[in-house]
């Protein structure tokens, strides 16, 4: 069966006769970010499929509770990683002044000297390269 010219439905053949005839076009865009939609798109899922509109929210509401546990997360992280790290620092310091120490009371003040002032050298720059990593 060959399709007939006059098959389009009458409203469609108008549309087309209305685009050929006017120089005009009209583009309507709508955009939106987030994870809920603006009222008018969510009515239309809730017309479509009832209970959608619920099921949405609740999505955005559990995705939401996700990103804050993963930010608590990272900072609790960071916390324990900057404790971790004095608490290193600490013990290498306490060793260091410890050698000196017993170098000194060994009768080798060059080698306490070199080991005492090694370590407040480094100690400063580490407080010093903290400091510029905070500022950034």
């Amino acid at each position: 069966m060959s399709k007939s010219r006059n098959s389009q439905p009458a409203n469609t053949r108008r549309n087309n006769a209305l685009q050929k005839n006017d120089s005009k076009q009209l583009a309507v865009t709508q955009q939106y970010s987030g994870p809920i939609p603006p009222p008018s798109i969510l009515e239309g899922f809730e017309r479509i499929a009832p209970g959608s509109a619920e099921r949405i929210l609740r999505m955005a509401e559990q995705d939401s509770e996700h990103q804050r546990a993963i930010e608590k997360l990272a900072l609790t992280s960071r916390f324990k990683e900057v404790q971790r790290g004095q608490i290193f620092g600490l013990i290498a310091v306490v060793c260091a002044l410890t050698t000196c120490a017993i170098a000194i009371y060994l009768g080798s003040e060059n080698t306490a000297m070199i080991i005492g002032s090694t370590t407040i050298v480094s100690l400063a720059a580490a407080f010093i390269v903290g400091r510029y990593k905070q500022s950034d």
